[in-house]
């Protein structure tokens, strides 16, 4: 049968989403070079695919791979080779592509029914469903899997279905007759050469689309910069967003009448890097006084750099992949003296590793009663919410790359810490709905104060940082619950933890810089949201970390940090408030507000 561009295949609109493919690469330039033509890793792929789809049985294909790697580009250019006669059995079938990404639970078995009764009964289709495993979840802990393959054995045209390697396990791995419809064709993440070169092909559709030219450096550095920072998503898509998002920003600033802008160059690439990720730009451009995470990471968290500098390195391991398959990316365990900056540290690592660049935090402190791990798992079937699933397993599925803190964990009910130990050892967890979630790519970082005491004596008496590690990883041993007396660091438990770091007690250096750092803070307050300048005299940083770190011997080490805070708002915010309030009409002229220090102790403050 000859397909032509006459009667194309089209999905009523109320089912689902659907793009005929085939009458797309019709249209397209004929004499258009692909990315893909050539490149030994695409040639074979392309094989595996044409094989899968030649088969008789099975006749389906699932093309397995991590969201953003090009699995849809690859579908398409499969239609084109087909369109032009390079795949020969495959000339005359139509390619079609449904979009079932977000569809919901409690809609996806209507939806998987019609779909299938659409296409059934049309050899000459070769379907490709983006999103099969939102098809196949259904309310609860069923799945549509039978149906899937109940209809697919009536069907006479062939699927290629897009999923994850975590869907695939989830939908088909345990499934022996999946195996008799589908056959698996994995595809990777594609290098950053390969990837500059496919980048350049999309980037003439950007320019067409948007009228804006693209640099040929700007494409490169763009795949470079994602490739090395952001670690929550996949070339080329990630490289690509990039180089999107500016040049819709160039077109909104065209409509505004507020720039001539017509191209998209490296500093905007290098611009756009350090918004999504948080890291300066002198860093990215490898400029500043340090590089790669530590950099970014020493910025953030003060006084610890012997922490940060192994953090950082588990944060280049997990980049490179050199992580333990099957387990989480990482599994750390922060000690040390509250205020020391375990949690700020645990904020900076989501900043550069998390999907949505924010910290999930559990306080293990409100979890001290066996009932409680249903705020983890869900509560069981019968309970009110029970429909709600887990919290952990539901951000695990919304956010694969998270970074999870578990505060306070020496206060968690034993039973509390149960399901961490199977998903630190396998990888993955249910919820009490059933629902699995995989943890194989989130960092998880338990902090505790045990031993607050022995580290402030130990650095006290000039003891490495070696030497106290090894004493406080006996010591965790020794905690017991204190209602159920069980132990809560116990042994099986800590050979999950991949590092346990200790936060050192803060020098008056550490004060100073963390004085510093909340005058920066400040004056980037003050300047974004009052429209004014705010300069503050060094003197007082000085002042201040050494009055903190005063306190804080005198507390043995309870006051932390957080001390600094306290004393910049009571001895600077409190002395501008009240030259605020002594000429007010001053301060609505003003454009700069300075602060000196006048003595040791006494704070003058000048509007201008």
């Amino acid at each position: 049968m000859t397909v032509t561009n006459e009667r194309p295949f089209h999905l009523p609109p109320q089912i689902a989403a659907s793009d005929n493919l085939t009458a797309r690469v019709r249209a397209a330039a004929k004499d258009e070079a692909s990315p893909f033509d050539g490149d030994p890793y695409y040639e074979d792929l392309f094989d595996q695919l044409g094989r899968a789809l030649h088969r008789n049985e099975p006749r389906h294909a699932l093309l397995v791979g991590e969201r953003g790697v090009g699995q849809q580009a690859v579908v398409v250019e499969l239609a084109r080779r087909a369109a032009t006669g390079k795949v020969a059995f495959l000339r005359d079938r139509q390619f079609v592509t449904i979009d079932c990404k977000w569809i919901a639970r409690d809609e996806s078995r209507m939806r998987l029914d019609a779909i299938l009764s659409h296409i059934a009964n049309t050899p000459d289709l070769v379907v490709c469903i983006e999103g099969l495993a939102s098809l196949l979840a259904n309310e609860g802990a069923a799945s549509n899997r039978s149906r899937l393959l109940w209809g697919l054995s009536r069907a006479a045209c062939r699927v290629i279905g897009l999923v994850t390697p975590n869907e695939c396990d989830l939908y088909f791995g345990d499934d022996p007759d999946a195996a008799s419809f589908f056959s698996a064709v994995p595809i990777e993440e594609p290098e950053p050469a390969t990837a500059v070169r496919l980048l350049q092909h999309y980037a003439r559709g950007l320019e067409h689309r948007f009228e804006v030219a693209i640099d040929s450096e700007a494409i490169a550095l763009a795949v470079r910069l994602t490739h090395t920072y952001i670690l929550n998503a996949q070339l080329p898509h990630k490289a690509l967003r990039v180089l999107h998002a500016e040049c819709e920003d160039i077109r909104y600033e065209r409509t505004r009448g507020e720039s001539a802008r017509r191209e998209v160059t490296t500093a905007d690439v290098v611009r756009r890097v350090a918004a999504l990720t948080g890291i300066p730009e002198t860093t990215l451009l490898g400029t500043g006084d340090a590089t790669d995470y530590r950099a970014g990471l020493t910025r953030l968290v003060v006084g610890q750099e012997h922490v940060v500098s192994a953090v950082a390195s588990e944060l280049r391991l997990v980049k490179a992949g050199l992580v333990d398959p099957g387990k989480p990316a990482s599994v750390m365990l922060f000690v040390g003296q509250t205020g020391t900056g375990k949690t700020e540290l645990a904020k900076a690592l989501a900043r550069f590793y998390s999907g949505s660049r924010r910290l999930k935090v559990f306080t293990l402190g409100n979890f001290v009663e066996p009932h409680s791990v249903s705020g983890i798992i869900g509560v069981p079937p019968g309970y009110v919410g029970h429909e709600q699933g887990g919290r952990l397993v539901n951000e695990l599925l919304a956010d694969p790359y998270s970074v999870f803190l578990l505060d306070e964990a020496d206060k968690a009910h034993p039973d509390v810490m149960q399901p961490f130990l199977n998903l630190f050892d396998e990888g993955w967890i249910y919820d009490q709905r059933g629902v699995k979630a995989y943890g194989d790519k989130a960092m998880f970082i338990l902090t505790t104060n045990v031993g607050q005491r022995q580290i402030a004596e130990m650095t006290r008496e000039g003891k490495s940082i070696d030497e106290i590690t090894a004493r406080l990883r006996e010591s965790l041993t020794q905690i017991r619950h204190s209602k159920s007396n069980r132990p809560v660091f116990t042994a099986e438990l800590l050979a999950r933890i991949k590092q346990v770091l200790v936060f050192r007690s803060l020098t008056r250096e550490a004060m100073v810089g963390i004085a510093e750092r909340v005058g920066e803070e400040v004056a980037t307050e003050w300047r974004h949201r009052r429209g004014r300048q705010l300069e503050i005299d060094p003197a007082l940083f000085e002042t201040i970390g050494t009055d903190a770190h005063r306190r804080n011997e005198a507390a043995e080490g309870r006051e932390g940090g957080r001390i600094v805070r306290k004393l910049f708002s009571e001895r600077i915010e409190a002395a501008i408030q009240e030259r605020i309030a002594s000429d007010p009409e001053l301060y609505r002229r003003a454009t700069k507000v300075v602060v000196h220090a006048d003595g040791e102790a006494v704070v003058r403050v000048s509007i201008s």
